[in-house]
């Protein structure tokens, strides 16, 4: 958990691995004691993570989430959606409380989405992905090769401004809710935390 202070407000950062199932009981220990817990999820998918136990619900991986998940492997069980964000949801619910999108809602991402990604990002993700296919990342920790990974990922000049959009965004979010929230946490993908904490002005070794 990264603590520190906005103004009056206290925020506390937890870092989560995308799609590790193990992550859940991170935050099933972490959620107690905050009066927001805010997700870097957009609306739409927030209301999709509640009501998945009780519907029908299919996903269709991007080619880069499935290279993702092959790699990610070595490090336990995982699933699609991001088990993290489904346990804090399915717990806000329980609790009658209502989690906080910290990031873009459809519409605004998909906008955003075709102003950074051109034809020839999606043209040399092919062969960024066959790269990763032959790529040795690291097996120290999932942390390391998330790390390593978005490295790679960002080597594609529209997918590494869609990341910095996204920092940008989130950090913005977390900034109003601290205007009216005195002890937030916030669940938010391990690669992304260190480009928000420097949005926020905040120094931390990740």
């Amino acid at each position: 958990m990264i603590t520190f202070k906005l103004g009056d407000s206290e925020i506390n950062i937890l870092p989560i691995i995308k799609g590790l199932v193990s992550e859940s009981e991170k935050v099933s220990k972490k959620i107690d004691g905050f009066d927001c817990v805010a997700l870097a999820l957009g609306l739409e998918e927030i209301e999709i993570l509640k009501t998945m136990d009780s519907q029908e619900w299919e996903y269709d991986p991007t080619n880069l989430d499935s290279v993702y998940a092959h790699h990610l492997k070595k490090f336990g069980e995982v699933n699609i959606p991001v088990p993290a964000f489904k346990t804090a949801i399915d717990i806000c619910k329980e609790k009658g409380v209502e989690p906080f999108p910290l990031d873009m809602c459809d519409e605004e991402f998909t906008k955003m989405y075709c102003e950074c990604v051109s034809t020839f990002d999606f043209l040399k993700e092919k062969k960024v992905l066959k790269k990763s296919m032959k790529t040795e990342f690291s097996d120290e920790s999932p942390e390391k090769f998330v790390l390593e990974w978005d490295a790679l990922i960002n080597t594609l000049k529209g997918q590494y401004a869609v990341s910095l959009r996204r920092e940008e965004y989130i950090a913005k979010q977390i900034k109003d809710l601290a205007n009216y929230k005195k002890k937030i946490l916030a669940i938010i993908e391990y690669e992304r935390v260190k480009g928000i904490l420097i949005e926020l002005g905040v120094e931390y070794d990740m």
